[in-house]
């Protein structure tokens, strides 16, 4: 894991306990799960920032966000990234 990811890990905690969550972990043979709950609210992720950013898309989105209809912009921006770079291109599908 690059470095400059975990230097981040503590300024992505401080936001989520500047918002007011309480934070928890659950650590697994292979990973850990990191918890975020505030009062009925209860947001899962795999590390600090992936927790941050799906944070941000509930506050933003709301209980319903899987069904906002946000069109495909990862693909979008893998094959514009793609196009824009063509001796680097975008991996496979998998």
């Amino acid at each position: 894991m690059s470095a400059s990811i975990v230097t981040s890990y503590d300024p992505a905690l401080f936001v989520i306990k500047s918002k007011g969550y309480e934070i928890e972990i659950e650590f697994y043979d292979e990973y850990e799960r990191w918890i975020a709950r505030r009062g009925d609210l209860a947001v899962f992720g795999f590390n600090p920032l992936s927790l941050l950013g799906l944070i941000e898309v509930a506050e933003t989105l709301g209980d319903q966000w899987r069904q906002v209809d946000t069109g495909d912009l990862y693909d979008h921006f893998m094959d514009q990234c793609a196009d824009e770079n063509p001796d680097n291109p975008a991996p496979p599908d998998s």
